[in-house]
């Protein structure tokens, strides 16, 4: 045996594929997604209920993938807000972060929800 340490990487597939409607990269609607459990989600965040960590993750994949469709790259109004958006979904990792996330998203008019 060796003291050796090995990393490994889990893949872990995303709950929300990189998938845009055409012809304009639209994201895909909250609404929609077929499990039920985004939505079940999106209704205890604005709800304020508890949300466990799962749920919390589900929505910020779901930010994610709103903020990083194509469809806002064509509109050019706000590029370094919009590239700030994108950079801070990707940590998101609390229901206050959520907020403070969607209200960044409102101030350009990008509404996620």
């Amino acid at each position: 045996m060796s003291d050796e340490i090995i990393e490994v990487t889990i893949y872990k597939p995303k709950r929300i594929p990189d998938i845009y409607r055409p012809p304009l990269g639209l994201p895909l609607n909250w609404q929609d997604e077929a499990s039920g459990k985004l939505r079940s989600a999106v209704f205890k965040f604005f709800s304020y209920q508890t949300l466990s960590p799962n749920e919390i993750s589900l929505i910020a994949e779901y930010c994610q993938h709103y903020i990083n469709a194509p469809c806002w790259d064509a509109t050019g109004e706000f590029p370094n807000e919009l590239a700030a958006l994108r950079q801070s979904a990707a940590t998101l990792s609390t229901v206050d972060e959520i907020g403070q996330w969607i209200n960044g998203c409102l101030e350009i008019a990008i509404d996620p929800f």
